[in-house]
């Protein structure tokens, strides 16, 4: 503000005294030395105008210019009865508004001594001033150096109250942003307050111990939990060592750990052992690292420790569960090879000793026809063939048990298996099998699956013969084998247009020798069953969907 208001000032004496004051000084015939010093005086004055327009300020020179100038036109301009002393109110004023500290009064005092002295120089020496020639120029300089001293105070009053109102909207609005600033800092020490009783409360509230230890290992904090664990209060905890909590070698050891992760800068996990306050051995499990402030400096460690001696009481336990389970898994699976080996020789037996009395039941049927065909009847004939029919149905239901037998027992060889060329083959043999049938085969191409070949295989036999057969009354049969999306695992499906089946004996579908339809469709009701038994060996599922003559679906997955 002071630089600005300089500027003009210099500006308003160089006017002032070469425009103003000097033309009235000359109309009014005053002397010539008044108009001489007051030329200087502009002129200086407009040059410290050029300098302070260039940066630099001449504040203190003004100040002593101005002086200097009013002690030599004092007598000539006519003392005190002069406009001369008017000039003075103006470096009294200039004083305190361009100084600050002792400067100000030092300067203010050399100005009231100066007219002090100039007073009493007059008084002193009343001839030495010059008189005005008549009472209008004495007039006329009066209301001039009225006019201007009072501008020159003007404008710095004008400039100091200006700068007091914006000094004073400066305030307000420094004021309110302090306000502002301060609610806000009480919000956020609340905030800070609720966070630290917050967490005041969880570390207090929590089950596990938690501590904090400075650079000389003394504990800083010591929990609720800690005080239970160890059995020493936090009043003795505090400002102490482990020495003061643990036994030696218990502190010892921690101690140990604290240093090393102070080296370190790690946080790591470790167990000790430890005597709770009845007496009985703890395992602790400790999680430690270390305490850094704002800068990142580490200034002490900071822990938590669990007690986990039920947990490894309950690993141990279960360590103990899971051998004797694998012992008695070890006993069961030698209990079942040994059935397995009695299943084998069972069905060697069924397949051996069955098979022998169904040779002899077919060949003495045949001897009796070749010798006495001619005199056995027309009915017994026939009973003749039933019984030979009778004894190859249950030569093929012998078949198909040891078949579903062996499939339980055979090692799977897992492989990478082409479902669709598999498909393919069978129905092509199907059809090769009634070439004069009119059947539409539908394979979708690139049904890839992972598994035994031959038990696949032997699983899509199945499936296509069941749709072959029970699709053999339609003009057009439609078999379709293909896959749809079911989750992570492929859904395959083989589908035909044939009789079909209820739903509501879908249980018994895939039971062996359950059978859902007459004596008009050949089978012994194995097939299903068989179709089952490889899906599960696959590790997948099976299940059908089927409307009474509107055909079925059977699906099935693979792992």
């Amino acid at each position: 503000m002071e630089m600005p208001l300089f500027r003009l000032l210099c500006l308003a004496a160089t006017v002032i005294s070469l425009f103003v004051i000097i033309p009235t000084n000359y109309l009014h015939h005053r002397p010539g030395e008044i108009n001489a010093a007051l030329l200087c005086f502009g002129l200086s004055s407009f040059w410290l105008l050029r300098r302070a327009c260039r940066g630099t300020h001449h504040v203190k020179a003004f100040f002593f210019l101005l002086l200097f100038l009013l002690n030599l036109v004092w007598f000539p301009g006519g003392g005190t009865s002069g406009s001369v002393g008017y000039f003075f109110f103006c470096l009294f004023l200039y004083a305190p508004i361009f100084f600050r500290g002792r400067t100000r009064w030092l300067l203010l005092l050399i100005a009231v001594g100066d007219a002090v002295l100039l007073l009493a120089a007059e008084l002193q020496f009343p001839g030495s001033v010059v008189h005005y020639g008549a009472a209008s120029d004495r007039t006329a300089d009066l209301a001039v150096g009225l006019v201007s001293s009072a501008l020159c105070c003007s404008i710095m009053l004008w400039v100091l109250l200006e700068q007091y109102d914006r000094e004073q909207r400066r305030l307000l609005a420094l004021n309110q942003e302090l306000r502002l600033t301060i609610d806000d800092r009480a919000c956020v020490e609340s905030s800070m307050l609720q966070n630290r009783e917050l967490l005041h409360a969880v570390i207090e509230g929590t089950t596990d111990a938690v501590f904090v230890k400075n650079l000389q290992g003394q504990y800083l904090l010591f929990n609720r939990a800690a005080e239970v664990i160890t059995g020493v209060s936090a009043g003795m905890a505090l400002g102490n060592d482990d020495s003061a909590i643990f036994t030696p070698e218990v502190a010892q050891k921690a101690m140990e750990k604290d240093r090393l992760i102070l080296e370190t800068r790690e946080t790591c996990t470790h167990e000790f052992h430890i005597l709770s306050p009845d007496g009985e051995p703890r395992v602790l499990e400790a999680i430690k690292g270390p305490l850094q402030d704002g800068k990142g400096n580490v200034v002490g460690v900071f822990g938590v420790s669990r007690d986990v001696t039920e947990r490894r009481r309950m690993a141990q336990e279960l360590r103990k569960l899971n051998e004797e389970l694998e012992l008695r898994v070890a006993e069961r699976t030698v209990r079942l090879e040994a059935a397995m080996r009695e299943q084998e020789s069972f069905s060697y037996s069924v397949s051996h000793d069955l098979r022998g009395p169904l040779r002899h039941i077919n060949s003495y049927t045949a001897i009796i026809e070749e010798e006495f065909g001619d005199e056995l009847p027309k009915e017994a004939k026939q009973y003749m063939d039933r019984i030979r029919n009778s004894s190859r149905v249950m030569g093929n239901l012998i078949d198909d048990l040891l078949e579903l037998s062996r499939i339980g027992r055979s090692e799977l060889r897992m492989v990478p298996v082409n479902l669709s060329e598999l498909a393919r083959g069978i129905g092509d043999e199907l059809l090769e099998s009634e070439p004069a049938r009119r059947v539409e085969l539908v394979v979708e191409p690139g049904l890839q699956a992972h598994g035994d070949r031959v038990l696949l295989g032997q699983l899509l036999e199945n499936l296509l013969g069941n749709a072959w057969k029970y699709s053999r009354g339609r003009d057009l049969a439609r078999i379709e084998v293909g896959k749809s999306s079911s989750g992570e695992r492929d859904l395959f499906f083989v589908r035909d247009n044939g009789v079909g089946f209820d739903m509501t004996y879908q249980d018994k579908l895939f039971g062996p020798f359950q059978r859902l339809h007459g004596s008009e469709f050949e089978g012994t009701g194995i097939g299903l069953a068989t179709v089952k038994r490889i899906v599960e060996r696959h590790g997948g599922s099976v299940w059908a969907q089927g409307e009474i003559d509107a055909g079925a679906t059977i699906y099935f997955t693979l792992s």
